[in-house]
């Protein structure tokens, strides 16, 4: 199945800023989970995820002149895990963006974001 509206994905990504520094490196950790089409990322990040499957990469592009809210501009590398038809529950009440899976160890970069916020 291609990510398109009304699908949840997972997926793992590595955030770079233009200099090259790592900002997220959620690639070995747990995937993260949204609804595509729910508005609740960049616009442009979910046009370039459309239609990619399981087990695909990309490399993405993000310019600041694009999104004023962002400081720098960004390269991503993602990795699809997961892509379902969303249930009725979740079209009606959205999913929140979380990590899920395994509880990585207290030096995993996520385990910080998720359990010491």
């Amino acid at each position: 199945m291609k990510i398109q509206e009304q699908c949840v994905v997972k997926l793992r990504y590595c955030m770079q800023n233009s200099k090259g520094e790592v900002l997220e490196n959620m690639m070995n950790g747990p995937a993260i989970s949204y609804l595509h089409g729910d508005g609740k990322i960049l616009p442009g990040l979910e046009r370039q995820l459309t239609g990619l499957a399981v087990g695909e990469y990309k490399y993405i592009n993000l310019c600041k002149a694009d999104y004023p809210g962002l400081d720098d501009d960004l390269e991503l590398e993602v990795v699809i895990d997961d892509v379902r038809i969303a249930s009725e529950e979740e079209l009606s009440n959205g999913i929140s963006q979380q990590v899920v899976g395994e509880i990585c160890d207290e030096d995993c970069i996520c385990y910080d974001r998720v359990y010491n916020q």
